[in-house]
C-alpha cells in the first residue's frame, strides 16, 4: 500500500492513509525552527502512526454496519463525512478473531503488513531525522540570546 493513494477494498471501501499531519510536523519544525520536541517523539516506524489518518471516500456507511461493534459514534460521523479518522482508530475497527470470515479486515491487514507500506513509513522516519538533525545543527550555530526571539 502506498501512503496517500486512494485504495478500493473488495467490499467497495474506498480510502486512503493520509501523510498531512506528518508532513506539516516536518514543514512546521524546518520553516519555524522550533518544534525539536514534536520531531523527537517521533523514535520509531510505529510512532509515525499517530500522525497519519485514514479518509473513507466510499462504502463507509456498510463499513461502519460490518463494524458497528467497534466504532463509537465519533468515528461513525467523521467516516461517514469522509473527515479523517486516525489511523490507530481505523486499525481498531479490525478486531477479530482469526478464524472469521473478514473480508474488509484481511485485506487492510495485508496492506498495512505490505512491504510498500513499511518501506514508505521508513523513507518518512528518514525524513524526519533529517530535519531534526538539520534543526539541531540551526539550533547550535545560533548564539543563546538569539533563540529568546523564537520562542
Amino acid at each position: 500500500m502506498y501512503l496517500d493513494k486512494i485504495y478500493t477494498l473488495k467490499t467497495g471501501v474506498s480510502f486512503k492513509v493520509s501523510t498531512i499531519a506528518l508532513q506539516e510536523l516536518i514543514t512546521n519544525a524546518l520553516n519555524k525552527r522550533t518544534d525539536l520536541a514534536g520531531l523527537e517523539s517521533v523514535r520509531c516506524v510505529k510512532d509515525l502512526y499517530a500522525y497519519l489518518a485514514v479518509i473513507v471516500y466510499e462504502g463507509a456507511e456498510d463499513f461502519i454496519n460490518r463494524r458497528s461493534c467497534w466504532a463509537n459514534k465519533q468515528i461513525k460521523a467523521n467516516l461517514i463525512a469522509g473527515k479523517p479518522v486516525s489511523f490507530n482508530s481505523f486499525c481498531n475497527l479490525f478486531w477479530r478473531d482469526l478464524d472469521e470470515d473478514d473480508p474488509d479486515g484481511d485485506e487492510w491487514q495485508q496492506l498495512i503488513a505490505s512491504d510498500g507500506f513499511y518501506s514508505q513509513l521508513v523513507v518518512f522516519m528518514n525524513k524526519l531525522r533529517i530535519a531534526k538533525r538539520n534543526l539541531q545543527q540551526y539550533k547550535e550555530t545560533i548564539p543563546d540570546g538569539i533563540l529568546v526571539q523564537f520562542k
